[in-house]
């Protein structure tokens, strides 16, 4: 039963800031030294703000098998599964990305360790990574085949400059540990990077709550919070120190040390916590997608989503969508919903100030 003197609700209104960010680029980690000398590459990664560190049951490509028409390829991966190695036919399209169109292609090889497509042309050998492949093909690889640990999540601009996710990540003493300790102890796995640029944010205003609680601001009081809602503007800097914060504290990843356990609702908050609550906002929602990468992201802590718990079948199926564009565009909506994660913090207690997002579900939402 509520209790209703233990809740204030203060205003009719109240504030959360979304943050969202681009679609995640994937690097291994031998990419971060030809990147650093690519220029083109380089001038992509430029805006990447945080990172995460994330690892997987490696996957090969078989080396023998394949066959090449014109830029297609038909191979097989190899996966681990219960059963043991299992063969996963797939088909793969090279893409301009990474052999131009006015390039001719004339043949390709596997690599002997499975772990790269050696692309021979008239200008040299152009390798792609299994894993580029594994999100470009067509495949019979299924989702927990992909699925990435979240072992650490950082950001990448510097307390005393500007320093890039590859400035950050090629003097990291946590991620040399992590490569360290995963060739010793889990040599079947393999570390990749996740780029992310956080540089959108919006301000959402609700007013949701408990609305058998009066708010206790006076009409003007309400409408000028209501107006300052709508002024608040968030700054880079603070979007990429709200992210990495919120991510940390939602996925707990092994590597990371602090803001695991930090409770957003305290007094004693984190100091960019305080200064958004000072903007008016008492609430922090941070969404990141991984459905480029054909993989999802996840910790023990927060978990994939699985939509056979959000939707019963036939609404997975669209059986009732008759239009087969509509069709095919819910079905690229679930890829979407499965591949996200949207964490949401209220930043007060309910007995403090009740917002929308005690208790509620915001679209959808993992862990």
């Amino acid at each position: 039963m509520t209790v209703f003197g233990e809740i204030n609700r203060q205003f009719s209104m109240e504030g959360a800031t979304h943050l969202y960010s681009s679609s995640p680029a994937m690097l291994t980690p031998a990419d971060l030294y030809r990147v650093k000398d690519n220029p083109t590459h380089k001038a992509a990664l430029l805006d990447s703000n945080i990172y995460l560190i994330v690892r997987r049951q490696r996957i090969y490509l078989k080396p023998d098998g394949f066959t090449l028409n014109g830029r297609i390829i038909t191979g097989k991966f190899l996966v681990m599964r219960e059963q043991g190695m299992r063969a996963v036919p797939f088909v793969y399209e090279i893409s301009p990305s990474s052999v131009p169109d006015g390039i001719a292609i004339q043949d390709v090889a596997v690599a002997l360790n499975g772990t790269s497509l050696i692309v021979l042309t008239p200008k040299g050998k152009h390798f792609i990574a299994v894993n580029v492949i594994i999100a470009d093909a067509k495949s019979g690889l299924e989702m927990h085949d992909t699925d990435l640990e979240v072992l650490y999540v950082g950001q990448s601009i510097g307390r005393t400059g500007s320093r890039t996710a590859l400035d950050r990540l090629l003097s990291h003493s946590k991620f040399q540990q992590i490569l360290a300790e995963t060739s010793t102890h889990f040599p079947e796995r393999e570390v990749l990077l996740l780029l992310y640029r956080f540089e959108h944010g919006k301000t959402i205003i609700s007013n949701g709550g408990d609305f058998n609680v009066d708010a206790q601001a006076s009409i003007e009081q309400d409408s000028a919070h209501f107006d300052r809602l709508r002024r608040v503007r968030v700054s880079r800097k603070e979007v990429v120190s709200l992210a990495e914060a919120g991510l940390i504290n939602y996925f707990k990843p092994y590597y990371n040390s602090l803001l695991k356990a930090t409770n957003f609702t305290t007094k004693n908050k984190l100091k960019i916590l305080k200064q958004l609550m000072a903007k008016g906002i008492t609430g922090l929602v941070v969404e990141l997608c991984s459905a480029n990468l054909r993989s999802r992201i996840g910790t023990v802590h927060a978990l994939p989503v699985n939509l056979t718990e959000v939707f019963p079948t036939e609404v997975l199926a669209g059986r009732n969508i008759k239009d087969e564009e509509l069709k095919e565009r819910w079905q690229e909506q679930l890829k979407e919903m499965v591949h996200s994660h949207i964490a949401q913090f209220p930043l007060t207690t309910p007995q403090e100030r009740n917002t929308f997002l005690h208790g509620s579900n915001l679209g959808y939402e993992s862990g």
